[in-house]
């Protein structure tokens, strides 16, 4: 009898995972089990779901700009003209 296995891959994508398969003796099943891969594609989700959440960075205290006077605006041409 064989079986079909899975694991993480480009081969092919299903539920928005990337996934590989092979298809393997019953008798060589659990090596491939043992080496990581799965036995149903559903344990592939479960696997995504459960990685180990980063520590977040603690945030900067920014200092706040004080609003201020606007700059006055330049003049393309002088205002005396003779």
């Amino acid at each position: 009898m064989t079986h079909m296995i899975f694991r993480h891959g480009d081969m092919k994508k299903w539920k928005g995972v990337g996934y590989d398969f092979e298809i393997v003796k019953a008798e060589e099943l659990q090596e491939y089990l043992d080496a990581g891969w799965f036995a149903h594609p559903d344990d592939l989700l479960k696997d995504v779901a459960e990685p180990e959440p980063e520590p977040e960075p603690e945030p900067e205290e920014k200092q706040r700009k004080k609003p201020g006077r606007k700059p006055k605006a330049a003049a393309d041409e002088p205002d005396n003209e003779g």
